[in-house]
């Protein structure tokens, strides 16, 4: 992009940003999506609040553990979490959370290290509708139009309500350069974020600390964004939290 394009973009996307409340959700659903049945990602929960309603998304990722984001987490307030099923509410089975790890950096002004590790209270039984997911140790790059795979139980629509069913879209990474810009200078995407979406297909409520994946592989968590479908959402990247994931499991 030539400077004089580049600058354009920014001031019209630092307008375009800043002319309306930056979303970080309460709780980041699929927009462009299409519904998807359990056993196409048997790794996806429900996060409950208060064991009752649909809070945000998250991923299996050993038989006691959940990945969600750090944002999702409420204090004082109890969560239960419903795996195996494709209705947001109804079917599977709800387990307790028995800790809540939040990652020690996580900021909750910048979303910086929003990762956060749930342990259940008991084990899961893996099977089609139950199983885990791999992390990316970096065999995944994630470079600028590679399609990824976000998925949950979010709005279909920037107004909207929680999804009924699973549902999934496909959306490419984009170039951190370029969605700085259109973030502008009060949200620093840092090198623990990547940006995916936009242009009609997006994250969005309901879907905050869902995973995105590539080939099976879970690249990131669902951390925040400004408008659901008008610019990229932007992800905790997994690679970066690989060892306080694998630490934090042993330890727990």
């Amino acid at each position: 992009m030539k400077p004089a394009a580049a600058l354009l973009v920014f001031l019209f996307s630092a307008y375009f940003v800043n002319s309306r409340r930056l979303y970080k959700p309460d709780h980041v659903g699929i927009i462009g999506g299409h519904s998807i049945a359990i056993e196409n990602a048997p790794y996806v929960v429900s996060l409950r609040l208060n064991g009752s309603y649909h809070w945000c998304g998250g991923s299996i990722i050993h038989e006691q553990f959940v990945l969600t984001a750090a944002h999702c987490m409420v204090p004082h307030r109890e969560f239960k979490v419903r795996v195996g099923a494709d209705k947001v509410d109804e079917g599977g089975k709800l387990y307790d959370v028995e800790k809540k790890i939040i990652h020690p950096k996580y900021n909750n002004l910048t979303s910086d290290y929003d990762i956060c590790i749930l342990k259940l209270n008991e084990s899961l039984s893996f099977g089609p509708k139950v199983n885990k997911i791999a992390l990316n140790d970096r065999k995944v790059k994630l470079r600028s139009r590679v399609m990824l795979n976000a998925t949950g139980w979010g709005y279909t629509q920037p107004e909207g309500k929680v999804s009924q069913y699973l549902r999934q879209v496909t959306i490419p990474v984009v170039e951190t350069f370029l969605c700085q810009l259109i973030y502008g200078l009060n949200n620093r995407i840092t090198h623990r974020m990547f940006c995916a979406g936009g242009n009609g297909k997006d994250t969005c409520s309901g879907d905050s600390g869902g995973p995105i994946t590539k080939d099976n592989i879970q690249v990131g968590v669902t951390s925040f964004g400004s408008g659901c479908g008008k610019i990229p959402g932007v992800y905790a990247k997994i690679s970066v939290f690989n060892k306080w994931i694998k630490k934090t499991i042993e330890e727990s």
